[in-house]
């Protein structure tokens, strides 16, 4: 089948939990860009541009990461979906399928990825920068696959972490 996402990260490890506040800190003034994704914070939220912001006030623009580079940077996660027994002919679909979802997901809210996708020891495992998107993403292959088992487990406290487990 070939390297699906190759992510390059070496050891990843999941994230530690937080709140919303610790994760992306206190609202920032101005324009934050991401000069990694082209991101843009303002008004508490990151968005994929800043093109219908622009020009409705006179603002102040730092560059930082935003979390979900931040997150990739620190070679950290929050999902991770591991699906077992793929059979054969269907692992580029379920690769495919994964990849879609965390396009879908990426398109509604920036900060939403799939990091990466790789064929390890037989299985595929999956790494996303939020929890809910593993979870939608074994969901998806699990209603996609009547035969696949799926079972969604989080981390204890301090991690943030889901993780679901898809077995064929």
């Amino acid at each position: 089948m070939g390297k699906l996402i190759h992510s390059n990260l070496g050891e990843v490890r999941p994230t530690k939990s937080r709140k919303e506040r610790e994760e992306f800190g206190g609202g920032k003034q101005g324009v934050v860009l991401c000069p990694v994704c082209k991101a843009a914070y303002y008004k508490k939220s990151w968005h994929h541009d800043i093109a219908h912001f622009a020009g409705k006030e006179d603002v102040s623009v730092k560059f930082m990461l935003c979390p979900a580079d931040q997150m990739i940077k620190n070679k950290q996660y929050e999902g991770r979906v591991v699906v077992k027994n793929v059979p054969k002919e269907l692992e580029e679909e379920i690769a495919h399928l994964i990849k879609n979802v965390g396009f879908s997901a990426f398109e509604k809210e920036p900060m939403h990825r799939l990091i990466s996708i790789e064929k390890v020891k037989g299985e595929l495992v999956a790494l996303t920068t939020e929890n809910q998107l593993a979870v939608s993403m074994a969901k998806k292959i699990g209603s996609a696959h009547k035969k696949a088992k799926v079972k969604i487990s989080f981390a204890k406290e301090p991690n943030d972490v889901a993780i679901a487990v898809v077995q064929f």
